[in-house]
């Protein structure tokens, strides 16, 4: 009985300082979870070179967490992104499979976004992977300029055109 009573009085200090540490106004992550809304579908509508080009989307998943800080001001939101999808030539009839699985993490105090995993990945049959933007890239928001990249980056921001001519 003595180390139970010991058990619980050392269990009530430790929560006392631990509760103590930790701000009761802190605002707590917010959470938005979307599935199968064709967030990450290419529209290749309008987009010069990729007239022949459509996607139809199989499956879609994205979470959204938006951190803040003590004061309730957003300082960090993280995307986690799952795609699987078919992009059809009409004029060759040749299909390619797209899938993707990443996140990206926005650092709205620095200014940067951190892309990590696989936003595209294209492979043409007898030729291997021919366009792809996979690995570990951060970017400075403001410039767009990457102030680091670990991996192969075809992509090139809003560059619809270039995923065309590699799957043409």
């Amino acid at each position: 009985m003595r180390n139970v009573v010991k058990g619980l009085a050392l269990s009530a200090a430790v929560i006392a300082v631990i509760g103590g540490t930790i701000s009761a106004s802190a605002v707590p992550p917010t959470k938005d979870v979307h599935v199968d809304e064709g967030w990450f579908t290419i529209d290749f509508t309008g987009v010069p070179g990729c007239e022949a080009f459509t996607e139809e989307m199989v499956s879609e998943g994205a979470t959204e967490l938006t951190y803040y800080d003590r004061a309730g001001e957003a300082v960090k939101g993280v995307l986690h992104g799952k795609f699987l999808g078919t992009i059809t030539n009409s004029v060759t009839g040749q299909t390619f499979r797209d899938h993707s699985t990443f996140t990206e993490t926005y650092d709205l105090v620095e200014g940067t976004t951190t892309v990590s995993g696989s936003s595209y990945h294209y492979i043409v049959k007898g030729q291997g992977q021919v366009f792809a933007e996979v690995g570990h890239k951060i970017t400075i928001d403001e410039t767009g300029e990457i102030s680091f990249q670990a991996g192969q980056d075809d992509f090139v921001q809003s560059d619809v055109a270039g995923i065309c001519e590699a799957l043409s």
